[in-house]
């Protein structure tokens, strides 16, 4: 028939919501699983996943209040303690895990949801949900033992977020470069350790003399813990940090980060 016009064939096109809401379940999937190879099939395996962190905040904590003279400022130290070691625990476990993140889950990256970045997403997400259950169970515990609550409880949720995606960003490097040496599996452990009296974990800024709080400040990682501080002692301690400046750190690491998972998933043998 001349001149008519045939109707326009469907074609079917992924809308934003519709990526999201796949990746999520994506993600949600490999928690899951995640979950089940840590810690085993039954719910008294997954308590562990809260345990770890809180056991050696607490075993930490309580050490110094046990052994302590005091601290600056009259902190307590069962509590300066315990909130140092808990964000410590999450840059820590996230880094170390890092380089054995992908040749562990390797097999996932046949499905065609599946991406390295969700896999790392999910294993960093694991990490942070962990060590944010035991800082909520030891500040309660310090609220009912010490009656000391968080003067900004948003302060200490938004200092152990920043945390972790620091860590994240730190650990899409690591797991890139993993692919190609082992280097990075043999050194990540030592070198966390060694790292460790320079993160801030357990001295405050205005502690150190002040040529030494200049060149301090210029380790993100400070910043966080001072943030978390803030929001746990409020003004009875000076603290110094920019968020601005942690920030930018996190944006930069994560952006080199993504672009070397990328260069790095096609130099992967599946």
């Amino acid at each position: 028939m001349s001149g008519a016009v045939l109707p326009a064939r469907p074609h079917r096109r992924n809308s934003l919501g519709s990526v999201v809401a796949c990746q999520r379940r994506v993600i949600g999937a490999l928690l899951l699983r995640e979950l089940g190879t840590r810690f085993g099939r039954d719910n008294l395996g997954y308590l562990w996943l809260f345990l770890e962190p809180a056991m050696l905040g607490g075993a930490i904590g309580g050490l110094h209040y046990f052994v302590a003279h005091g601290m600056p400022g009259g902190l307590n130290p069962f509590e300066f303690w315990v909130i140092a070691y808990i964000p410590f625990y999450v840059l820590r476990g996230v880094l170390n895990r890092a380089p054995v993140a992908i040749p562990a889950n390797q097999s996932l990256l046949y499905h065609r949801h599946v991406t390295v970045l969700d896999i790392l997403m999910a294993r960093n997400l694991l990490e942070g949900a962990a060590t944010l259950g035991a800082m909520i169970v030891f500040l309660i515990f310090f609220g009912i033992v010490f009656g000391h609550w968080p003067t900004d409880p948003f302060k200490m949720l938004f200092g152990m977020a920043l945390m972790l995606l620091l860590a994240h960003g730190i650990s899409l490097l690591i797991s890139a470069g993993a692919i190609y040496t082992e280097l990075f599996d043999r050194l990540v452990h030592l070198v966390t350790y060694l790292a460790l009296p320079l993160t801030g974990a357990f001295w405050m800024v205005f502690w150190l003399p002040y040529e030494m709080q200049k060149a301090a400040l210029w380790i993100p990682s400070v910043h966080i813990f001072e943030l978390i501080r803030d929001g746990h002692f409020g003004t009875s301690v000076p603290t110094h940090y920019d968020i601005g400046y942690v920030l930018t750190w996190i944006a930069v690491l994560n952006l080199l980060g993504m672009a070397a998972i990328r260069r790095a998933r096609r130099d992967i043998v599946l």
